[in-house]
């Protein structure tokens, strides 16, 4: 039961975003509200404990990718730029918006995570560049480009106008950054 109201609080904070009420959900959920405070003190404990979950899975994924001994140079940098929520699934722009606003020491912790991230994605280029697989290039450019895109694509009005999912999304624009747009006999 647990996880179903976190999926189901998960859904109502992307499409009210913190606006929501706990009376809503426990009608969605067909349970009391009383059954919800009984597992979590408060509203905020409850979205508290969801921005936990996805962050953990974040976390494990990025060092699932950075130690792994499968995957060269190219597949990492790929997989470490295109991390999506897998558990619960990903934050709506209101959403976002919302957590920065009334929970900022939440919204810290995941800042700190695309922090790390972004290390991680710098050390993976700069081997590629002593590997002749990438050329040099100005890495904070990339990172103002990169975040910019990634907090774009993330705009619910984007999403919806575009019949796309937030991941498909950051997968294509991986794909342009790391492969261009010239097609490879044209190089």
């Amino acid at each position: 039961m647990l996880e179903r109201i976190r999926n189901e609080t998960l859904c109502l904070l992307n499409e009210k975003g913190m606006s929501f009420t706990v009376a809503e959900l426990a009608k969605r959920l067909a349970v009391s509200k009383r059954y919800i405070y009984e597992q979590f003190s408060s509203k905020n404990e409850l979205v508290t404990s969801i921005l936990n979950e996805i962050l953990n899975d974040l976390q494990r994924q990025v060092q699932e990718i950075a130690n792994s001994q499968q995957l060269g140079t190219i597949d990492k940098l790929n997989a470490l730029m295109t991390t999506a929520p897998k558990a619960l699934g990903p934050l709506s722009s209101r959403s976002i918006a919302d957590i920065k606003r009334l929970l900022p020491e939440q919204w810290g912790n995941f800042e700190r995570f695309f922090d790390d991230r972004w290390e991680e994605i710098k050390k993976l280029i700069e081997c590629g560049v002593q590997q002749k697989l990438f050329r040099p290039i100005d890495l904070s450019v990339l990172q103002q480009v990169y975040r910019g895109t990634i907090n774009g694509l993330n705009e619910y009005q984007y999403l919806t106008r575009n019949n796309q999912t937030f991941h498909n999304a950051i997968v294509t624009m991986t794909d342009i950054l790391l492969y261009g747009i010239i097609a490879s006999d044209n190089q």
